[in-house]
């Protein structure tokens, strides 16, 4: 076993299972358009009624959640201190700024980093190619046209079904290019091609001229982010295999 394996296997087997539980049933009651009761969070999470309403009442005391009449939760004022706090977070974890400047180097390609932010999917870091015909384009906290992004439609896939359908609900899939998918079936028939996959692509969607191919960085069980590389469309064609190689490898290190 690695130096680094026998130091991190203990860590991640040091867990407080009440923590785990209630972090979970926020999870859920963040997840519901409608909050849920105790008894439908019992259910779902498959603990005893009487261990999720003591959670549930220990998250609400902490102004975690609220609850009304009908005893449903939903998310309370301290939530949204932890939303507004993600909202506002600069800092990149140094595990994802490796990855990005492995790929770049690998592949001396433009390469971001995208995450969930500000209700659209922001790059929050970039490496600039190396190459002496690269792409320019997107900056740093860019959100927008997200049907049109591999990074966009990577993590729309992925994202939960009701978060999915608010944000296509609310986006207009305006033609960017002539190559811009528009219509709301054949976005969505995409995203079931990138869950199978686990790649994304922008084929001169976004920028003519421009190709880019994203993949999923994975934590706890969810995609917390993506990696994208992005190239002129000849070059792309012909090294696109090699891109690949290096985000998927890249995202495992993560």
């Amino acid at each position: 076993m690695s130096e680094r394996g026998a130091i991190d296997e203990p860590r991640s087997q040091t867990r407080i299972q009440s923590v785990s539980r209630a972090v979970g049933l926020l999870l859920a009651i963040a997840e519901s358009p409608d909050g849920e009761t105790a008894k439908q969070l019992a259910d779902r999470a498959g603990l005893s009624l009487a261990t999720t309403y003591h959670l549930l009442t220990t998250l609400w005391a902490e102004g975690m959640l609220t609850k009304d009449e009908s005893r449903v939760f939903r998310l309370g004022p301290k939530a949204m201190v932890i939303a507004d706090a993600y909202q506002r977070l600069t800092w990149v974890p140094a595990e994802y700024r490796t990855a990005l400047h492995s790929v770049a180097r690998k592949t001396g390609e433009a390469v971001y980093l995208g995450v969930w932010r500000n209700g659209g999917v922001q790059v929050i870091d970039k490496v600039e190619g190396a190459h002496a015909v690269r792409v320019v384009g997107l900056d740093v906290g860019f959100t927008e046209d997200v049907h049109a992004r591999a990074s966009g439609k990577l993590l729309l896939a992925f994202a939960p079904d009701e978060l999915r359908t608010a944000i296509l609900n609310r986006s207009r899939l305006r033609p960017v290019t002539a190559h811009t998918i528009t219509k709301k079936s054949d976005l969505l028939a995409e995203f079931a091609t990138i869950r199978e996959t686990g790649l994304a692509y922008d084929r001169e969607e976004f920028q003519i001229g421009v190709k880019c191919v994203s993949v999923p960085l994975w934590r706890a069980g969810e995609v917390a982010a993506c990696l994208t590389a992005s190239a002129p469309s000849q070059r792309f064609d012909a090294t696109k295999d090699a891109v690949i190689a290096a985000l998927r490898e890249a995202a495992s290190s993560v």
